[in-house]
């Protein structure tokens, strides 16, 4: 997992993870509290083939109006 900073204001980040085999959901849960994820934002995934190479999926969600 990799969090970065989403925007000049401080109040969005951006969280990257890569699934190996399946795509599976891009779809990130988060709230105030511990245990209380009573938000969630919806992210996109991609992959890349590189020669004989192919990647992971490579997840991003932008989680916005953070406080």
């Amino acid at each position: 997992v990799h969090i970065t900073q989403g925007d000049y204001d401080g109040r969005a980040v951006i969280i990257s993870w890569v699934t190996p085999n399946e795509p599976g959901s891009s779809k990130v849960f988060y709230g105030k509290s511990e245990h209380e994820y009573n938000h969630h934002a919806e992210g996109t995934f991609t992959n890349y083939t590189f020669y004989n190479y192919k990647s992971g999926y490579i997840h991003h969600c932008t989680v916005n109006d953070l406080e």
